[in-house]
């Protein structure tokens, strides 16, 4: 496998992350919409921390895609 099929790989791989953790998200908003009534302080915290988390897990994805993006521009 040359470093270019390599860094394509790698970018499915976290392309595919990427949409994993906005699913999260999604699935994180849908639960406290249902549940905007009953959702106790500790679980509102609790979501809104994940909510965080994730969207920290998201950057640090897409900021690893641009540097292998910026290297397969260079090895073309």
């Amino acid at each position: 496998m040359s470093q270019k099929e390599r860094i394509k790989a790698e970018i499915d791989i976290l392309k595919a992350l990427i949409i994993a953790f906005l699913t999260a998200i999604f699935g994180m908003f849908g639960w406290a919409l249902i549940h905007y009534e009953s959702i106790k302080l500790l679980q509102g915290v609790g979501v809104f921390v994940g909510v965080c988390v994730i969207v920290v897990f998201i950057y640090l994805v897409s900021k690893r895609i641009m540097q292998n993006l910026d290297t397969l521009e260079r090895l073309e």
